[in-house]
């Protein structure tokens, strides 16, 4: 292969400044850029994304836009999530998804 597959960007950051990789840590953050997926994945992206996170563990969704028919996708699977719009401007979105059950 001479050129490297496009990757999708999902970051971890930690705000104790701790990061050593052991998932042991609450303050850890994921944060998950759906605006470099392809279109056509977005939305199965982030509801496995969202379906792979344990009761308590969220991510930020950072998108082009508010993306209501995806939450409302998110509601429907089997577990309880809360979504909270953190920040929009033209272009942008940021919000949070949490399993809460």
């Amino acid at each position: 292969m001479s050129e490297s597959p496009d990757l999708i960007p999902i970051t971890e950051t930690s705000s104790s400044g701790h990061s050593c990789g052991c998932h042991e840590h609450a303050s850890e953050r994921l944060s998950l850029d759906a605006r470099a997926i392809p279109h056509r994945l977005r939305h199965a992206a982030v509801i496995g994304a969202a379906s792979s996170l344990g009761v308590g563990e969220g991510f930020d969704l950072v998108a082009p836009h508010v993306p209501t028919p995806l939450l409302a996708q998110i509601d429907q699977l089997p577990a309880t999530f809360q979504h909270t719009l953190l920040e929009q401007s033209e272009g942008y979105a940021r919000v949070e998804i949490l399993r809460t059950a």
